[in-house]
């Protein structure tokens, strides 16, 4: 008999499996009537959307702030049928998927110093798709925080491990591996953009002019290992029809090597800030990135 962690998990392969089949040229359409509709309905991911815009951009009118609240919420949306592709599909040409790659000598210059590479990326456009790029280009291992959903979790990890990466979630053993994979000098991927635990290590940093709660990972890590740094995103174009990737990497300020965590922090976030701006539409405005400032603080997401 199957129990209810495993039918868990058949639901979540079986409607990823069926989200797969919904032809591109009328993805748009489909994600953006959702997005109307999460929004009609007040749901958890809207509200704490129009919060993280209006932070953003506080001089947004409401229908403004409304609108880029629809235009992420659909990308995010894309993000799931992006998935289902990725995982089920026999047939992908990646080199077909691509529109441009930025800075590709960015890339390859930290690569060839011989050390091993941070890649820090923001939840921003299809992160998902910078495992097909690095697939054969090095090896790669990557952190990731685990979604509280069982069969999500599998689905989204085999996912990323079809292309060759090794998954390890954020804690105490899974930071032993990475640190392994460092020091023979490979590419761990990490999107810093996640809030720390209670009790994990981070400091309070300035995330577009609002206080944010910032892991000291990175930190750590460049100055135990001498990784060298680069930034990298992944931006989703439908100009042609058709979904396709602009892939962009870019060098950071020489502040994020400093020794004082707090100007660290500081670059790290500033990097950060200049990547959104690439494409604020298409960043995660869903995830709660100003929260567990302080126990006793109030919650901006509480519904009044």
């Amino acid at each position: 008999m199957i129990s209810a962690v495993g039918l868990q998990k058949l639901w979540v392969y079986a409607l990823m499996y069926i989200v797969g089949f919904v032809p591109e040229s009328v993805l748009p359409k489909i994600t953006s009537g959702l997005a109307r509709l999460l929004l009609f309905l007040k749901t958890e991911a809207a509200h704490v959307t129009l919060i993280n815009i209006k932070i953003f951009d506080p001089s947004l009118s409401d229908k403004a702030a409304q609108d880029m609240c629809l235009s992420s919420l659909s990308n995010s949306l894309t993000l799931i049928y992006e998935l289902s592709k990725l995982r089920f599909s026999s047939r992908l040409d990646p080199e077909n998927m691509i529109q441009d790659i930025e800075n590709i000598d960015v890339f390859e210059k930290a690569k060839a110093t011989g050390r091993g590479v941070l890649l820090l990326m923001p939840h921003l456009g299809c992160w998902e798709f910078m495992n097909v790029f690095l697939k054969g280009r090095t090896e790669v291992s990557a952190l990731y925080d685990k979604p509280n959903i069982n069969g999500l979790d599998d689905f989204i990890t085999s996912t990323r491990e079809k292309f060759g990466a090794r998954m390890f979630p954020i804690s105490a053993s899974g930071l032993r591996q990475v640190f392994k994979s460092l020091e023979r000098n490979e590419l761990l991927v990490f999107l810093p953009d996640q809030v720390p635990d209670y009790g994990a290590r981070g400091f309070i940093g300035t995330f577009f002019g609002h206080d944010a709660y910032t892991s000291d990972l990175v930190h750590r890590v460049i100055n135990k290992y001498d990784s060298v740094i680069v930034f990298g995103l992944v931006v989703r174009d439908f100009s042609e029809g058709r979904v396709k990737y602009r892939i962009c990497f870019e060098k950071p300020a020489d502040e994020i090597y400093s020794k004082d965590v707090e100007v660290h922090i500081s670059s790290l976030n500033s990097s950060l800030e200049g990547l959104v701006m690439k494409a604020p539409e298409q960043y995660q405005w869903s995830y709660k990135r100003y929260k567990r400032l302080n126990k006793l603080e109030k919650n901006i997401y509480r519904r009044q």
